[in-house]
């Protein structure tokens, strides 16, 4: 539970201070109030950090534990066991060190008499802002082992599709490190050994092997400059992409882009419609359900256009109408949420279209990477066999001019 100081004036008219442990900036108050009959400043402390065990790293609970996580708390609450006492079992099992010291904390805000909505709340927003809704929303309707049975199968969903997505991305990306590693070898240790061999040759220096000798050298001499830079360009690129502009250039850049921004529209579409399905289900108004949707969503725009549908649905439109004004969804989501909608089965229909563009996603994510993985192939050839030339043409124009 948070620790809060306080400042105050005692019905004596004695300035008093102490220290209290509080669900809130609220009840802190009220309990400060019972010590001094004035309060004047009420503050929560900082948990100072242990150096050694610092998390460099925004702490960040994975899919795959928060789905275990749901499903135990649907089976424990749906045996008939009260929430407070389901959250310590849970919290005694999980073995996500994160959901573990963010339940142990939760388990004694419930056991106090707080929602357990608003006690996951109170620890920050490193949890999903979509598994704190649909928990209060299962809470206020009294099915809370129904809400939480849909989160997991929502975060067992998104996790399986996350990993089949970072299994597919694993060969590339090694390629693509392999070949870094093995240029920069090259240019910074083989060709300045072969260099003198080249000169000794007395041959006339091909152009090629020239600018290969030129680009080594340069870089040799200059590599501290070349770090510094790439790195100054990678932190500006970091700060830029933080601002409004930068996230809307980036997140532009990720729907047009050839090829990854089909995956990047068909995986923001699966997003949208799974995250509806599930919110609906779990009983929230769809102007609530859409406004957490737009937070759920990765893709800057794609959050931005869904939270600019809220103006239209409180003006009486329909989430069809809404979705028709925005520019980036696919036609075949906003055709299929509109009948849905008129047919009185969005929720199905929504999971319907959500289960297809997860799909699809992975058939455009395997297309792509097929198509990239020989490629790669090609050019790290293609580059390897343009550096042996250069180095041995020399040679060659020795043995053919003797």
């Amino acid at each position: 539970m948070p620790t809060f100081t306080y400042k105050g004036i005692t019905a004596g008219g004695m300035p008093a201070n102490g220290v209290v442990e509080a669900f809130d900036e609220i009840e802190a108050m009220e309990l400060a109030r019972a010590q001094c009959r004035v309060v004047q400043e009420v503050k929560r402390v900082r948990a100072r950090t242990n150096l050694l065990a610092i998390n460099i790293t925004k702490p960040k609970a994975k899919l795959k534990n928060l789905a275990i996580m749901c499903s135990q708390f649907s089976i424990i609450l749906n045996a008939g066991l009260p929430i407070g006492r389901a959250v310590a079992l849970v919290a005694d099992q999980t073995t996500d060190k994160y959901l573990k010291s963010v339940l142990a904390d939760v388990s004694s805000d419930v056991a106090a008499g707080h929602s357990l909505a608003d006690s996951l709340e109170n620890k920050g927003d490193t949890l999903p802002t979509m598994f704190i809704e649909t928990i209060r929303s299962g809470e206020e309707s009294g099915h809370l082992p129904e809400a939480f049975a849909r989160l997991h199968t929502y975060f067992d969903k998104r996790s399986k599709i996350a990993a089949k997505v970072a299994s597919a991305l694993t060969y590339p990306i090694f390629v693509v490190i392999i070949a870094v590693v093995v240029v920069a070898v090259m240019m910074v240790a083989v060709i300045p050994a072969m260099t003198g061999m080249i000169s000794s040759l007395g041959t006339d220096m091909p152009w090629i092997t020239q600018l290969l000798i030129d680009s080594s050298d340069w870089l040799q001499a200059n590599i501290l400059w070349v770090v510094l830079v790439i790195a100054l360009v990678l932190a500006a690129l970091k700060l830029y992409g933080r601002s409004d502009s930068g996230k809307s250039v980036f997140a532009l850049m990720k729907l047009k882009a050839p090829i990854v921004g089909v995956i990047s529209v068909y995986s923001g579409a699966a997003e949208f419609a799974n995250s509806m399905a599930t919110l609906i289900a779990a009983g929230l108004p769809m102007t609530r359900a859409v406004q957490v949707t737009s937070r759920v969503l990765e893709n800057y725009l794609l959050s931005r256009e869904t939270g600019a549908m809220l103006a239209g649905l409180t003006e009486g439109k329909s989430l069809g109408e809404c979705m028709e004004e925005t520019n980036y969804f696919p036609r075949t989501l906003i055709e299929m949420a509109t009948v849905g909608e008129q047919t009185g089965e969005l929720e199905e229909t929504l999971q319907t279209i959500g289960e297809f563009y997860d799909s699809e996603t992975q058939r455009v994510t395997d297309r792509a990477l097929s198509l990239l993985e020989p490629a790669l192939l090609v050019l790290m050839a293609l580059f390897a066999g343009g550096i042996v030339v250069a180095l041995y043409l020399p040679m060659f124009q020795l043995y053919a001019s003797m």
